[in-house]
């Protein structure tokens, strides 16, 4: 008789919206947007639809950024379990262009902007953080989840690029893919890691109507 492999079940959430411009990147060195009112809604309707289709979760980690704690508590309070704040769950750096307007990167910066562009992988402003160095650290929080929580059910309340990153990394895709995968605000993806493969069981599921 063929054994069941054993998997830790992680159930990604991306935070609510933000108080932020959309056409903007963050800064969360100097910035922590909160959510908005629809944010918080987002938030409370995502720990629902949550606690609907997982009635058991073990633990809770959570980007240390205020769009994503506030989006983790409504979750925290329905499963009442111990929750970590992980600083490796933030958000990718821009260096240089933390906290611009993209209008104001193509106007500012009209080369770089280009070549950003033509290969999102390889290019890199001045003081931001690779996309491969983005991968390894969020690669690493996953890896020390799974090793201290062997065939449990965990949510990560993060951003859309680590998000993107784990699926990415877990479905073996090709790296240049990862800005391919829609992961709206609040939406959940769940990603069961075993020892042979990972499965990807659902992706970028949310309530489509908002309270």
């Amino acid at each position: 008789m063929r054994e069941k492999e054993q998997s830790t079940r992680i159930i990604y959430v991306r935070h609510g919206k933000p108080d932020f411009p959309h056409d903007r990147l963050y800064c969360d060195d100097r910035e922590d947007p909160v959510l908005t009112a629809e944010g918080l809604q987002q938030a409370q309707a995502a720990a629902r639809q949550l606690a609907s289709i997982e009635p058991d979760v073990d633990r809770i980690y959570v980007s240390p950024m205020q769009r994503a704690r506030l989006t983790a508590e409504p979750i925290i309070q329905a499963y009442g379990v111990p929750h970590t704040v992980d600083v490796d769950l933030k958000e990718r750096p821009f260096g240089a262009w933390d906290g611009l307007y993209f209008d104001a990167i193509e106007r500012d910066f009209p080369d770089q902007y280009r070549a950003w562009k033509q290969d999102p992988v390889m290019f890199v402003p001045q003081g931001g953080e690779t996309i491969h160095a983005h991968r390894d650290r969020i690669n690493g929080v996953i890896h020390r989840i799974i090793e201290r929580h062997p065939g449990e059910t965990i949510v990560v309340v993060a951003h859309v690029g680590p998000i993107r990153m784990c699926v990415t990394e877990a479905l073996q895709m090709p790296l240049e893919s990862y800005r391919r995968l829609t992961v709206d605000y609040a939406s959940l993806t769940r990603v069961d890691y075993g020892r042979r493969q990972h499965n990807l069981v659902y992706m970028n599921l949310y309530d489509r109507i908002r309270p």
